[in-house]
């Protein structure tokens, strides 16, 4: 079994070499070998791969997606799950706010960094990639650096009054991912208060990774373009 959340840029594990291996078997070059770790050079082989599938354009960058990872695993025999590992129920989230949490880059660059090692995403997330992409620029558009902060404005803003006083769906803490963000995406082994900033965080690192592939595809992180929704 491969695992989706596993085979993701800049991550490395036993999950990695098994992409690797099938991407070498069916073609596609990957110079230094099946190493466990998915830089550059796995990113070009699978473009390669998702092209010789049909994918064009944006849809062949490199970043495993459901479809084209079942289709590599269908060829290679192993088989693909798709679910994120630590997903829990939309009822399982809790509402409950944070106290004496500080509103501030420094505060907020410590709760990204240990949601980095959480989820295994790079450090320089945090610290500044691509064209300084990083989720300090990401947390700060969304939340002004505030764990509590709740948009019950937008078009999520619907559904019951939750234990914070904002309707169920509203977007929410350092991110501002909403419920069903938060659950599909939470990360084993953190709170599953939507709020708690660790947790909060680690789930849109998950998010971003699934939907986007890296962070240096995120506008919102990027402090050179506009802000845009992520």
């Amino acid at each position: 079994m491969v695992s989706l959340s596993n085979v993701q840029f800049g991550k490395t594990g036993d999950d990695v070499k098994a992409l690797q291996r099938a991407l070498i078997a069916a073609g596609f070059s990957v110079p230094d070998g099946a190493t466990g770790f998915f830089g550059t050079q796995t990113r070009s082989a699978y473009a390669a791969w998702q092209r010789s599938i049909g994918f064009e354009g944006p849809d062949a960058d490199g970043f495993p997606g459901c479809s084209s990872l079942t289709k590599l695993g269908a060829r290679a025999g192993f088989p693909v799950d798709c679910q994120h590992p630590g997903s829990v129920a939309k009822s399982a989230v809790q509402y409950t706010k944070n106290s004496g949490i500080g509103r501030d880059r420094n505060t907020a660059r410590a709760f990204a960094l240990t949601a980095c090692e959480r989820t295994a995403a790079p450090k320089e997330w945090v610290t500044g990639v691509g064209n300084d992409a990083n989720l300090l620029t990401l947390i700060e558009r969304e939340s002004r650096f505030d764990a509590n902060a709740v948009n019950q404005d937008d078009v999520n803003a619907m559904g019951p009054r939750q234990v914070d006083g904002a309707r169920l769906n509203c977007s929410r803490g350092y991110t501002q991912v909403i419920p069903d963000a938060f659950a599909g995406n939470h990360q084993a082994g953190t709170s599953n208060r939507i709020y708690e900033p660790v947790a909060n965080i680690a789930a849109a690192i998950n998010y971003i990774w699934r939907r986007y592939g890296d962070i240096s595809r995120v506008q919102q992180a990027n402090p050179h373009l506009p802000p845009h929704p992520y």
